[in-house]
């Protein structure tokens, strides 16, 4: 007669080997998740000490001179904390306008001559080329750095043409519009143009990275949109609608939130990031300055 029941010594067996699998997998697990968030932290470390290059990859990019163009000159101009940095001057004798133009990333002021030029002729203005640090030395470029950097830019007008900086058109381009936008916050300005820039630039970034947390580790944030209403004087926003870089949606958002009228949005249908600039865009922020009642011009 057969016996289906098992033994005490083989259930015991039985639950022996269930507990040992079940401890095993639980180590398993823990070691996987342990694992996996040592390897995040490892990430995230590694994502904050490359900000430096992932904000302003032009800093650490060789970038070819054209030999063409129109030439302007070499000037120097000392930032507040003692750097001494090298911005490129277009003088225009009998202007009515100076012009503080802030670039992008992946370009250098000494790159810039014949934008210059078009500055000087649709604003009728004498022209000067901020560069920052890091682009043309060994320094370390930081948001806080880049702004006292413009502002040494401005200060160089300012004191070489006995002018104001009311009296001073602030032009930023893409991250260049972060250092507009502080710098017109803090000290004003004439007339402010923004082209293809961000509303913030953590925002931007936080969308390229949705796996991380950048609003907490990222440094050089840039908030404009948080700032540009401690300047109350006229705006003028270009954008193109087939950015990727920085989706026309921030310029959109920068536009709604400035509070008073004298301000414009020019989209500029199927521009990127990086494609040229139309003439008539300039054309249209003179004429916009002019209905304003403030003529830059």
């Amino acid at each position: 007669m057969s016996n289906n029941s098992s033994s005490p010594s083989a259930d015991k067996t039985r639950q022996t080997l269930s507990a040992q699998r079940t401890g095993r997998g639980r180590v398993y697990l823990v070691r996987t998740v342990i694992t996996g968030l040592v390897i995040y932290a490892a990430i995230i470390g590694a994502m904050a000490l490359l900000e430096t290059r992932l904000v302003y990859p032009g800093a650490f990019t060789a970038i070819k001179i054209p030999a063409d163009g129109m030439v302007t000159e070499q000037i120097e101009y000392t930032t507040s904390d003692g750097h001494r940095l090298k911005g490129r001057l277009l003088k225009r004798k009998d202007c009515s306008n100076y012009l503080l133009f802030m670039h992008g990333n992946f370009s250098k002021a000494q790159q810039l001559d014949s934008w210059a030029e078009k500055l000087s002729v649709a604003f009728d203005a004498t022209v000067l080329l901020a560069e920052y640090r890091g682009y043309e030395d060994n320094l370390n470029p930081t948001e806080a750095g880049l702004i006292l950097d413009c502002e040494a830019a401005r200060r160089y007008l300012r004191e070489t043409y006995g002018t104001n900086n009311k009296d001073i058109i602030l032009y930023g381009r893409s991250l260049g519009g972060g250092c507009a936008v502080a710098l017109a916050a803090n000290d004003g300005a004439k007339a402010l143009i923004l082209e293809r820039t961000f509303d913030e630039l953590v925002g931007i970034a936080s969308r390229q990275y949705p796996w991380l947390p950048v609003r907490l580790i990222m440094q050089s944030q840039f908030d404009s949109i948080g700032k540009i209403n401690n300047y109350d004087g006229p705006i003028v926003i270009i954008h193109g609608t087939t950015d990727r870089l920085i989706p026309i949606d921030c310029a959109r958002r920068l536009h709604n939130t400035v509070e008073h009228e004298e301000k414009l949005l020019i989209e500029v249908s199927g521009l990127g990031h990086n494609g040229n600039l139309p003439e008539q865009c300039l054309q249209q922020t003179v004429a916009a300055f002019e209905s304003f009642n403030s003529d830059p011009r």
